[in-house]
């Protein structure tokens, strides 16, 4: 008598991946490796691929982009597609996935930024680090990018807080010259309406001792080699020779608890006190505040998948762990999660489901298929501002025109605002 996995072939497992993003996309990777004739269909709310490799990896860090070309060629294989500009709940229920496939990964990540739980002005200019990196990435649906008061300068003087990776990200973002970002794919609009020129002076506070910084130290010695930025660690240069006359300074300072974020005399005040000690209290001033303190893991994108607890749904990356992690961690959660549905779909009675073409009557006539994404790609490279590798779409309407392959894709302007930045020598 066959086994279910010996008759895999006859009755082709099929399972469906909610996001497309790292997680999503290293998940359907491991699974096409561990059982080569499974059928796997990836759905993205948004009309392109790769989530946060495309919208949440620095636009400066290129090199770390490039796994999406590890992507393109899973979804290249025969059986796998990508089902973007579709949302589960919303286009397509739930139900239908589990009445369609024979398992449900879940990889919907971590869209919003954690909230501060302290006293806050809500007049307070306050920013989250996720938001703005990806404005600068052109996602279409930036929280930043539709605010009802449009972009607004953050100022010559910002505070962040948090010490991790994304929080070095951002200060470099913000303190580099128009030429550090060559063969970047930055949202120059976005850059130059944040950010005209280079912020004059950055402090990053943390709440932890210097040694317990969550932040990769190749990043930290990424930012101090910024022509033109010096670094200071507790008053301390990073550097033994500092920049002359340098165009932006970085503070970092440990051991410091905000208290409260306050408007104070049209600026705003961030009041901490040092850490184990409350009567050590601070007061700094800024024009704005960016958090960089993870991710929500109970925000609204995972609140309507909370109860779903069937034993043919799987999930991975954010909505398993309550954080983003990194690629190299990503990749080894997805391995194990694809570990657990095959071995659960092997040890069930092979039944017949019809997967994404039991789904394609009902599907938005906007989906976007992987074929459709490659023509998003190729305008985007043809488009390209000089000095970038891409220039990217920033609404949904333009990407869904390249996506159709539109003649009358939206025209792309040169970035002007003022003379760039010059590179100090």
């Amino acid at each position: 008598m066959k086994t279910p996995a010996q008759t895999a072939h006859a009755t082709p497992f099929r399972v469906a991946v909610v996001g497309a993003g790292p997680s999503g996309c290293y998940a359907a990777q491991a699974l096409r490796k561990g059982q080569p004739d499974i059928e796997i269909a990836v759905f993205d709310s948004l009309p392109t691929p790769f989530g946060l490799v495309r919208y949440g990896i620095a636009p400066d860090h290129q090199g770390a982009k490039a796994v999406s070309r590890q992507f393109e060629r899973v979804f290249g294989q025969p059986g796998v597609e990508f089902v973007g500009n579709v949302s589960i709940g919303i286009d397509i229920g739930f139900e239908s996935l589990l009445e369609n496939f024979h398992a449900v990964v879940l990889a919907t990540g971590l869209g919003a930024d954690r909230q501060l739980d302290i006293d806050l002005d809500p007049d307070a200019r306050v920013v989250g680090a996720g938001d703005l990196v990806r404005l600068l990435n052109s996602d279409p649906d930036a929280r930043l990018r539709h605010r009802r008061a449009g972009l607004e300068s953050l100022g010559a003087e910002v505070v962040i807080l948090g010490t991790g990776n994304v929080a070095v990200d951002v200060a470099r973002l913000l303190s580099k010259s128009d030429l550090d970002f060559i063969a970047s794919d930055v949202d120059d609009d976005a850059l130059r309406a944040v950010a005209p020129s280079p912020v004059r002076t950055i402090h990053i506070l943390g709440r932890c001792q210097s040694h317990l910084a969550k932040w990769d130290a190749s990043m930290v010695k990424e930012l101090a080699q910024v022509v033109g930025v010096q670094v200071s660690v507790d008053g301390t240069p990073l550097l033994r020779e500092p920049a002359r006359s340098p165009r932006t300074t970085v503070n970092v300072r440990f051991q410091q608890v905000p208290t409260s974020i306050r408007r104070h005399d049209g600026r705003i005040r961030v009041t901490t006190h040092r850490t184990g000690d409350r009567d050590l209290v601070d007061h700094l001033d800024a024009d704005t505040v960016i958090t960089a303190l993870g991710f929500d893991s109970s925000s609204a994108q995972l609140a309507q998948f909370a109860g779903l607890e069937a034993s043919n749904v799987f999930r991975v990356g954010g909505p398993a762990t309550g954080r983003l992690g990194n690629l190299a961690e990503n990749r080894k959660l997805a391995a194990d999660t694809a570990k657990g549905v095959l071995a659960f779909l092997r040890g069930q009675e092979p039944r017949h489901r019809p997967g994404l073409d039991g789904l394609r009557s009902r599907l938005p006539a906007s989906t976007v298929s992987f074929q459709a994404w490659q023509r998003i790609d190729d305008a985007e490279i043809r488009r390209a501002r000089p000095d970038r590798c891409r220039t990217k779409f920033t609404t949904r309407d333009g990407l869904l025109a390249a996506a159709a392959g539109s003649d009358a894709l939206p025209p792309i302007p040169l970035a002007t605002a003022g003379p760039p930045a010059t590179q100090e020598k």
